[in-house]
């Protein structure tokens, strides 16, 4: 999340042991080389072109005769082609003597999210007698890791958001008690313009799901399609908000509430388990951390889903244990998933990611509980807001 940094970016390259970065796209193919480049999204592209990063000197960029300034903001040397023969040429004269390469690319498509390079292109690759690594961890260091100024912009919103989630409940107490019609519709309406008091933004309407909508991870309500909020629901809200300047990270939370004055037994217990999974999962990454040893993400997910399945409700916890974040909500970082993708990326000082298990019963209810941990640059892990310790009972 920063300004190309030819320096920085060639240390990486370095302490991983590449002999070179290539970057690839054709159409835009490649979002995160064009992040990691500084080329606008709207960027006219329309040909192949490709910037080669080695681990010390200059870098090389091969661009098409007829778009031959895009990439003249980046430092190196302008190699130009038109005919397949002469791109061709260009590439077997910057691979030569090159023995290890990253580009975007994983084996067997286990991270999809950083394979954006096609496979007739890594076949051309290898053809120059290349081999081809995963640039995934580069990204991370790149593109995941966030500033002091990032940070101490992002603490407030954490903070605010379980401020929110805490009206939130009381809007709903209110309205209950004052015997006043409230749907799951009325409750996202009000998370909304919280945000716009605060001067908030968020990409997408907040979840709030009631009962057998709170088993379904991805239930919005909308003005047309929602559910009443009575007395004895089970109110399970995922917000996020960001503030609304220029490079800002995110904020993500999910909390449960129960509509009476005690939260009966099967909720609790369902709640119990999540929160083991959840704080079995941030003790990992804490300790990792303190003993000075690498964490991938695949393990924390482990770590969260063996608690879950041990007991005895593995087939309803049905996504990953969490995601990174950046500038995007689902950040360009190690996401904590060892069942939808198996995520060997490393966690990273100065990086953020979600930590949100569940159970879901379809036709019943569905817990989850979510809280954003942030790694410092020494070492230190905390999660960035509230931690919920127990469903909350809204009309006590």
């Amino acid at each position: 999340m920063g300004k190309f940094q030819l320096d920085k970016i060639q240390e990486n390259i370095r302490s991983m042991n590449f002999d070179g970065w290539l970057f690839y796209d054709f159409r835009g193919s490649n979002e995160l080389a064009l992040n990691i480049l500084d080329i606008p999204k709207e960027t006219h592209l329309t040909r192949r072109f490709y910037y080669f990063i080695p681990k010390e000197g200059t870098p090389v960029k091969i661009v098409n005769s007829i778009e031959a300034g895009h990439l003249d903001h980046l430092p190196g040397e302008k190699l130009q082609y038109s005919s397949h023969a002469s791109l061709s040429e260009h590439l077997g004269s910057i691979l030569k003597n090159v023995k290890n390469i990253a580009m975007e690319y994983s084996p067997l498509n286990a991270l999809p999210y950083v394979s954006k390079v096609d496979a007739g292109t890594i076949e051309q690759i290898n053809s120059f007698g290349v081999n081809i690594k995963s640039s995934a961890d580069l990204i991370s260091l790149f593109d995941a890791v966030w500033t002091k100024e990032q940070y101490g912009n992002n603490k407030p919103v954490a903070e605010a958001l379980t401020d929110i989630v805490d009206d939130s409940f009381s809007f709903i107490k209110d309205n209950i008690l004052k015997g006043n019609t409230i749907t799951e519709y009325d409750v996202q309406q009000f998370i909304l313009h919280q945000f716009e008091d605060r001067g908030y933004i968020t990409d997408s309407p907040p979840i709030v799901g009631v009962n057998a909508n709170s088993a379904n991870p991805h239930y919005t309500p909308s003005k047309d399609v929602n559910k009443l909020i009575k007395k004895g629901d089970f109110v399970l809200i995922d917000l996020w908000a960001q503030i609304n300047i220029k490079d800002a990270v995110w904020s993500d939370i999910t909390w449960n509430g129960y509509v009476g004055d005690s939260v009966p037994e099967r909720y609790a217990n369902i709640f119990n388990i999540v929160a083991s999974a959840r704080d079995a999962a941030f003790n990992l990454v804490q300790s990792k951390f303190k003993e000075k040893k690498e964490v991938r993400g695949f393990e924390v997910d482990d770590a969260a889903r063996k608690i879950i399945s041990e007991a005895g409700y593995g087939e309803y916890f049905i996504h990953r244990t969490g995601h990174s974040i950046t500038t995007d909500l689902h950040g360009t970082g190690a996401h904590m998933d060892d069942y939808e993708t198996k995520d060997e990326r490393l966690l990273l000082p100065s990086s953020s990611f979600s930590i949100e298990p569940g159970i879901y019963l379809t036709g019943d209810f569905g817990v989850r509980s979510e809280i954003d941990v942030f790694i410092f640059s020494d070492g230190h892990v905390e999660s960035t807001g509230k931690i919920q310790e127990k469903i909350v009972a809204i009309l006590k």
